[in-house]
């Protein structure tokens, strides 16, 4: 299947360059251009794309806040920003952008972002079709995991829960909006999360499957995962644990 790509640059020469390079590509296909945010953001709402070429400097909307834009639609495309600049890398990222690239372009940097765009939308097809394939246990639809924070108790349901996490001493169970305290045991959330598709990726920490975004082969038989919350949290799958994420997977 081809991955829907938007090009969203205020300069038509850098959209031509852009058009010309990703035609070289045989799996991609553009869904749309645009020469301003705004319209960009028209366009993405009426035509969904996986993936955005977003340029960072444009008058009126511009790159970094049509990107806070983008991260609130119910699908949200891949970002990346292709600009004239480095000195915007770090405000990308904070932003979540997937991938940072200058110009002049060059089509072998292209094939690369590719290859990376490919396998992060690979393992959402595979949770996709994973969760039509096995639905949750209804103990899990019920289930509630107490956190703290502050004076405060919050009960947490599994599907929110990005992974937790022992560190000194403390367990932390990380959500899309923070972290909180847990009085459990790692030991214990796994019993309680394993029927909710959770898997122990390392002694130290506890993950949900639904929630990964990238898997990167790392050292010795071991795994990097990339999970898909704004601040893209990394999770280190030992060798050891590697064999659960493998055989869900089928890596």
């Amino acid at each position: 299947m081809a991955i829907r790509v938007c090009i969203i640059d205020d300069e038509a020469p850098a959209r031509r360059e852009l058009k010309f390079l990703l035609g070289q590509i045989e799996d991609v296909e553009i869904t749309c251009e645009a020469a301003s945010g705004t319209m960009g953001l028209k366009k993405i709402r009426e035509l969904a794309p996986d993936v955005v070429f977003l340029d960072i400097t444009m008058p009126g909307l511009n790159g970094l806040e049509l990107s806070q834009i983008l991260a609130d639609l119910p699908t949200q495309p891949l970002i990346v920003f292709a600009t004239a600049y480095e000195q915007y890398a770090l405000q990308a990222f904070d932003v979540s952008a997937f991938d940072y690239i200058l110009k002049p372009f060059e089509l072998e940097r292209l094939q690369k972002t590719f290859a990376k765009i490919r396998r992060t939308l690979g393992q959402s097809a595979l949770r996709a079709q994973a969760e039509i394939q096995s639905p949750l246990p209804e103990s899990c639809r019920v289930l509630k995991i107490p956190a703290y924070k502050n004076d405060r108790i919050i009960p947490l349901s599994p599907e929110k829960i990005l992974c937790a996490r022992a560190a000194e001493g403390d367990v932390l169970i990380q959500t899309f909006d923070g972290q909180y305290l847990t009085k459990s045991t790692l030991n214990d959330l796994e019993q309680k999360l394993a029927p909710c598709g959770f898997i122990r990726t390392h002694r130290s920490s506890l993950v949900n499957l639904q929630h990964i975004a990238e898997i990167i082969p790392w050292f010795n038989g071991s795994y990097k995962l990339i999970l898909g919350d704004r601040q893209k949290t990394e999770i280190l799958v030992s060798r050891y644990n590697a064999k659960d994420l493998k055989k869900h997977f089928d890596i």
